[in-house]
């Protein structure tokens, strides 16, 4: 049997006591296979158990392993990098952190989605210096590091052009937040993603001089030919209205002499009574700029590219209250948060609660250019990488440089926000009468373009309470309070809304104003809208309530919502906000998490309008306020805990355990192992379905149409709900019906256990149809009251058949096993189902009796004797024997006999007696009966062939005739009277 456990000790003992080696030969020649088994097999029942779980959990944790180093392997010294390269330090080093924490924001995102090619992506930050001589230092030290996948950066175009040759040669992609020249992008390998110098600065005099009707304009530039390119053109777009600049100063970038010229600048603008001024200078220079202008305190008007719409600009004015200074400066900028889309309002939110502070367009670019890099990883020789949707648009590079509009920001206090006024694109090929539109002033033409002057409304929606929350019909009531300002005339009547239940009037505002320039007005609404609106991504157990609306006819062309930042707080703060004024009430079960109030350009249908019909028509594209709110159950759920990675470990848990305990089951062991089969299934069929279950919804809701998805939803809970009853009618078949069959020794008829099992699963299936599906269980019991009468109907034999099962196994005349008669029926029960009664006769046939037939029989159970069955056996002998002779050989037949039962109870004991003279057959004969009892039907006639084998066999011995003689007629006709006397 192998070597015990004691043994071991024994051995143990003998080495701890400088045992020899032939000691230690002996204890280790011991066979670790047997040793092992022996210990199981000496194990209590529970120790074994415990067993089998230290198996299956250390069996997981070894698969665990294994698929995390072969599916998910993540080597730390192999994780691909993403190397981002800007002026980390020095006097731009803003501009530097605002390059990488933008894209740190997305490598983030990206790593909880499980990263590349399921491997962690490595954000690498790498410092140029700003100049030629450290972009080639750190583009070498970037080259000879094999695990960089492209490269982010390169904020100077000297640093640029010296850095582009080295990452070419080593083919790695390159996306720069500059614009890229037609030299370096030549060959591909090099993405730009600014705006071309030339075309800003065209598009700002042209907004400056036709939309703000600015005519005196004055410049103020740093030295150096890079901002050349934002001068040149400026001046070109003022002298062609005939307005030239009336001046331009230009102040070197560092050192003791920049501060003196700037000095000297200022002195000069102070003189100037009229105006506005055009900013061209780096950052931190156009701060000081800037700062200086606001202190001449001539309210002179200030203009400037993207330097101006950057965090480093703001960093660069070197106070903490700076308000005053940027209040009233217009810039150029490719990304303004008021008109940004959903992803957009969420990068900032999660860049806010980073990094303390918002983003700025350079962040949101280098966030963009991560995307762009991943999408474009392996095509570094390609000059038309594909097209991407990022935070900022919808990226798309002819020749390696991207195509972006242009916006005008003014800040209001330190915000940036939309101008009152935009100029929007005029679509290629769109075919109108251009001349009228310019001469009505719709229209200008800049940078070689058409553009509509789009009029823009500041929106504002504060949500004051949601409540009704109807998961099933995906509905709620929403109390929201919405505001407009605007110049001229808007009607918020015409506003679409397409997840309002009903139509929402704006009929009277709770609050107006008027002004000269700007209308004011806001309304008070509360009533039902559908949830999960947007597509906005959610995970698993998670809805969006909120409200979107555009106007019905005028398209971006005509009008431009944007979000208005000064008057309600946005990303971060937003959801603050919204948790502060307890917006979602504890009591409804949901808590926020996160919110944010877009704006995007959406594609509508035409509907036949003539503006939008053919291919010189204009783009159908409205603009489209959104403000979402995504609402996640209060309570926690496993998401909150479990990392999404675990889910996969948790599953091959779940896997384990449930073969195990079908491996248990298959091998028909004891019942015991039984009882720890369901146990198994206990611990491991809810971690199977928890982690199956989040993984294929998550997967769902990013792959699958809401409708899929919920059905998926509905389908997971349902199932809670039937492994809860499945497991539950386990325990009752293993646990109830088995042990009532062990310790009574007879079968439970199914009919019970069908009927016990049904009623536990429509218990669940009412369970699932209240509180999975949100229905009331009136309805489906009135509905199921119908359907249960017409189906009664069409089987009323069955249903009799079934209820008469029933009453049958309730008063229990029989029961399986019982030797039965019923009719000409006689045979043993073998099984009571829920439609009929099975028989074996005694001819060894198979019967089946319909239960309503069986309950209205006559029936006989020779099984429930609890005092035997009564028998009789009558001996016939000649008349002349003697009685006192006959009895006792009867008497000593009774006792001999083995099926006779109950042979010395006071009541039941057999008894012989002498009946008298009987005529049988025409002749005279004594006649003696054997009354007795057997205990079951077949010892009947075991005990009447008993006393019939011992009386022949004493009669033949002592000359009693079994068989009497016959008498002459005669005699038996005279002795007839004196018997009958």
């Amino acid at each position: 049997m192998g070597v015990r456990l004691t043994d071991w000790k024994i051995m143990l003992a003998k080495l701890g006591a400088g045992g020899t080696a032939s000691t230690f030969r002996e204890c280790t020649t011991m066979n670790p296979t047997k040793h092992l088994m022996q210990f199981y097999l000496n194990a209590s029942k529970w120790h074994r158990f415990y067993l089998i779980l230290a198996v299956i959990m250390v069996a997981g944790t070894l698969l665990s392993l294994l698929t995390r180093i072969t599916l998910m392997r993540d080597d730390v010294g192999k994780r691909p990098r993403i190397a981002v390269v800007g002026p980390m330090t020095g006097p731009l080093a803003e501009m530097g952190a605002s390059l990488k924490n933008g894209a740190g924001v997305y490598v983030e995102a990206l790593n909880r989605q499980g990263g590349m090619d399921k491997r962690q992506v490595e954000l690498w930050v790498v410092d140029d210096g700003n100049s030629a001589e450290g972009a080639a230092k750190a583009a070498e030290q970037i080259v000879a590091d094999s695990r960089v996948m492209a490269v982010i950066g390169h904020l100077n175009p000297a640093a640029l052009k010296a850095a582009t040759p080295i990452y070419r040669q080593k083919k790695i992609p390159l996306v720069t937040p500059l614009p890229a020249p037609a030299d370096l992008a030549a060959g591909g390998g090099v993405l730009g993603m600014g705006v071309d110098a030339k075309e800003q600065a065209r598009f700002i005099a042209n907004y400056a001089r036709n939309v703000v009707q600015q005519r005196l304009m004055y410049v103020i530039r740093q030295e150096g030919a890079e901002y050349d390119d934002y001068v040149t053109p400026f001046a070109e777009v003022y002298a062609k209205f005939s307005t030239p600049l009336r001046q331009v100063w230009t102040i070197p970038g560092e050192g003791a002499s920049s501060a003196a010229a700037l000095a000297a600048v200022m002195e000069e603008v102070k003189k100037i009574d009229i105006g506005a001024v055009y900013i061209v200078a780096d950052p931190v220079l156009a701060g000081k700029i800037v700062k200086g202008v606001k202190d001449a305190g001539n309210g002179l008007e200030v203009f400037g590219p993207d330097a101006l719409a950057s965090n480093a600009f703001l960093h660069g004015l070197g106070g903490a209250d700076y308000s005053l200074i940027t209040h009233g400066v217009m810039a150029a900028t490719s990304m303004l948060f008021d008109t940004a889309n959903e992803d957009a309002q969420r990068f900032q939110t999660r860049y806010q609660v980073k990094h303390k502070t918002s983003p700025d367009w350079l962040a949101s670019v280098a966030h963009d250019a991560v995307r762009v890099a991943m999408a474009n990883i392996g095509q570094a020789d390609k000059e038309f990488p594909q097209e991407v949707k990022g935070i900022v648009g919808a990226w798309s590079f002819n020749h390696g440089q991207a195509s972006m509009p242009i916006q005008i920001g003014v800040y209001n206090g330190a915000s940036l926000i939309s101008s009152p006024v935009q100029l929007q694109p005029l679509a290629r090929g769109v075919m109108m009468n251009y001349i009228e539109a310019l001469r009505q002033g719709r229209m200008l033409y800049v940078n070689d373009r058409f553009m509509f002057r789009t009029n823009v409304v500041y929106v504002g929606v504060r949500l004051n309470e949601v409540s009704d929350l109807d998961l099933q019909k995906e509905i709620a009531t929403l109390d929201m309070s919405i505001w407009f300002r605007y110049r001229g005339n808007f009607n918020p009547q015409e506003l679409l809304i397409p997840n309002a239940l009903e139509p929402v009037k704006f009929e009277t505002p709770e609050e107006s104003k008027s002004s000269e320039e700007l209308q004011y007005r806001r309304y008070r609404i509360k009533q039902k809208f559908q949830l999960n609106f947007t597509q906005a991504k959610r995970a698993y157990g998670q809805h969006v309530t909120g409200i979107s609306f555009r106007h019905r006819q005028l398209n971006r062309s005509n009008l431009m919502y944007v979000v208005d930042v000064l008057g309600m707080p946005t990303g971060s703060a937003l959801v603050s906000e919204l948790q502060k004024q307890k917006v979602v009430k504890a009591s409804t079960g949901w808590d926020i998490d996160t919110a944010w109030l877009s704006q995007e350009l959406v594609k509508e249908q035409s509907d036949g309008a003539p503006q939008y019909v053919g291919m010189t028509g204009e783009q159908p594209l409205f603009s489209t306020i959104t403000l979402g709110v995504l609402l996640k159950p209060a309570s926690a759920t496993a998401r909150d805990i479990i990392p999404d990675e675990f889910f996969i470990y948790i599953a091959i848990f779940g896997l384990l355990g449930s073969a195990m305990a079908v491996f248990l089951d298959r091998r028909h062991l004891r019942r015991y192992w039984v009882v720890q089969a369901w146990l198994l299934r206990v611990i491991f069929w809810p971690l199977l379905l928890l982690s199956a279950g989040n993984l294929v919804l998550d997967y769902a809701f990013t792959e699958f149409t809401q409708s899929t998805t919920r059905t998926l939803v509905n389908v997971y809970e349902s199932l809670w709900w039937v492994v809860g009853a499945w497991l539950v009618d386990m325990a009752v078949r293993r646990f109830l019906w088995f042990g009532l069959e062990d310790r009574s020794g007879r079968k439970i008829p199914n009919v019970i256990k069908f009927f016990t099992t049904l009623m536990l699963f429509m218990l669940t299936l009412a369970g699932i149809v209240a509180f999975v599906f949100n229905q009331t269980l009136t309805s489906m019991l009135a509905t199921s009251g119908v359907l249960a009468m017409v189906i009664g109907l069409a089987i009323q034999a069955n249903i009799a058949n079934v209820f008469s099962g029933i009453v049958l196994n309730i008063e229990r005349p029989f029961k399986v096993g019982d030797y039965i008669k019923i009719n000409n029926v006689l045979g043993q029960v073998v099984d009571i189902t829920w439609r009929t009664t099975r028989i074996e006769s005694n001819d060894g046939q198979m019967v089946m009796l319909a239960n309503s037939k069986v309950s209205e029989a006559e029936m006989q159970n020779f099984s429930m004797t609890p005092h035997g069955i009564a028998a009789e056996t009558v001996f016939h002998v000649v008349p002349e024997a003697d009685p006192d002779r006959v009895m006792e050989i009867i008497n000593r037949a009774v006792v001999a006999a083995k099926a006779i039962a109950f042979k010395d109870d006071p009541i039941y004991a057999p008894m012989v007696r002498y009946k008298g003279m009987v005529c049988t057959n025409g002749y005279w004969v004594a006649e003696y009966a054997a009354g007795y009892r057997v205990k079951i039907l077949p010892k009947k006639s075991m005990a009447k062939e008993e006393l019939w084998s011992f009386v022949r066999k004493q009669f033949q011995e002592q000359g009693i005739a079994l068989t009497p003689s016959p008498l002459p007629r005669e005699l038996a006709l005279s002795e007839a009277p004196k018997k009958a006397g």
